[in-house]
């Protein structure tokens, strides 16, 4: 039997970034995914760097990078900002690579993960994200995501690279 790839874990989210970006997603919307108009950057100017802004579209969802973060781009070592995350982008690994955003816009609930990524160029670096659902007229439009690497983080020691582990976004 195979394992999963996104194995659930009570393990809580370690990134100071993460932390603050969920309590400022909470303070707005209570608990349930709030529209994205309450969405204020000046309330949280220090993780600005951290944050990727994707668009959800259409029925199925596709996703489009609306704005990603300067540290983000650093690292990546390029701008995605407009470009649809497709097959263009991703080839093969489109829906590894989609999996979080479908999972939070499908399900409307944040989705935290703790993983080993590869940027072109790059070595492989332990990241933790946070994906936060914003929602108008009862659907999912925009998720908002922090994107922290890890230095020094020994979780990801002797995985496999596309092993993701399920954080409990709430601790």
């Amino acid at each position: 039997m195979d394992k999963p790839l996104r194995p659930a874990t009570d393990a809580p989210m370690r990134s100071a970034v993460n932390r603050r970006l969920r309590d400022y997603w909470l303070e707005i919307g209570g608990g349930a995914p709030p529209a994205w108009r309450a969405f204020d950057p000046s309330t949280v100017t220090a993780l600005l760097p951290h944050l990727i802004v994707v668009d959800a579209e259409g029925d199925p969802y596709r996703f489009r990078f609306r704005l990603i973060g300067t540290a983000v781009t650093q690292l990546a070592g390029r701008d995605a900002t407009g470009r649809w995350l497709d097959r263009d982008l991703y080839g093969d690994r489109l829906d590894h690579m989609t999996w979080h955003y479908r999972q939070c816009a499908e399900t409307a609930e944040p989705l935290a993960i703790v993983g080993t990524i590869h940027f072109v160029d790059k070595e492989w670096v332990t990241a933790e994200h946070i994906f936060l659902p914003f929602a108008s007229e009862g659907r999912v439009d925009k998720i908002l995501c922090g994107l922290h690497v890890l230095d020094g983080d020994t979780r990801r020691e002797g995985k496999e690279r596309d092993l993701e582990e399920v954080l409990d976004w709430r601790s």
